[in-house]
């Protein structure tokens, strides 16, 4: 297990490395400067492995993640972020004929959901590079009968990415996360790649 994760960080950081040598230098009328609140939305895809005692279970997962926080400087920022992956959809609809509905059986769907208290570094004042990291809360939720409906334990994360400045206000992030997070019975381990959209 420790081998797995030391081997998705250092994936991770290749495409850290990676993102800082392919990005362009900022111009000086290009300068990225940072200050006050910012927010925000990710998407991409995650190579999810969950340990449930002795099986494993190891999949690519669509992820969803918003976050918010606050420039203390131009090169650190304090926030949250909520996100996570969507294990299984949820097969719950309804629909009416004349003056009858009919509602689906809603005991399916499942996901892992992430809320961690993050700290992002920005090491060049002109640069949009950055790395992250944090922790907190962790849940695996579930509308299966035949599973506990909630699982809670602690996480983190670490990860990187760059800033490409489109409008004052907007950016365009690509990113690489590995987040890990545990329960007691149960525990996962992610690299996620994705792309955000960041407004200021």
């Amino acid at each position: 297990m420790e081998e797995e994760i030391m081997h998705s960080a250092k994936l991770v950081c290749v495409f850290s490395i990676a993102i800082f040598f392919l990005a362009p230098a900022a111009s000086a009328e290009e300068q990225n400067i940072r200050s006050g609140l910012r927010g925000g939305i990710d998407v991409g895809a995650g190579d999810v492995k969950q340990s449930f005692g002795e099986e494993d279970e190891d999949n690519v997962y669509f992820y969803l993640g918003f976050k918010g926080g606050y420039f203390i400087n131009p090169h650190f920022l304090i926030g949250l972020e909520l996100g996570g992956w969507l294990i299984e959809a949820s097969d719950q609809y309804c629909y009416y004929d004349y003056y009858y509905g009919y509602c689906s059986d809603a005991s399916e769907g499942d996901g892992i959901m992430q809320i961690f208290l993050i700290t992002q570094f920005y090491p060049v004042k002109e640069s949009g590079l950055f790395v992250k990291a944090g922790g907190g809360y962790v849940e695996k939720w579930s509308n299966r009968s035949d599973e506990q409906k909630n699982k809670q334990g602690w996480g983190l994360t670490v990860g990187g990415g760059y800033d490409f400045m489109l409008y004052e206000h907007f950016a365009l992030s690509p990113f690489a996360t590995f987040s890990y997070g545990d329960t007691g019975n149960w525990d996962y381990t992610a690299i996620t790649f994705g792309l955000g959209g960041t407004f200021r």
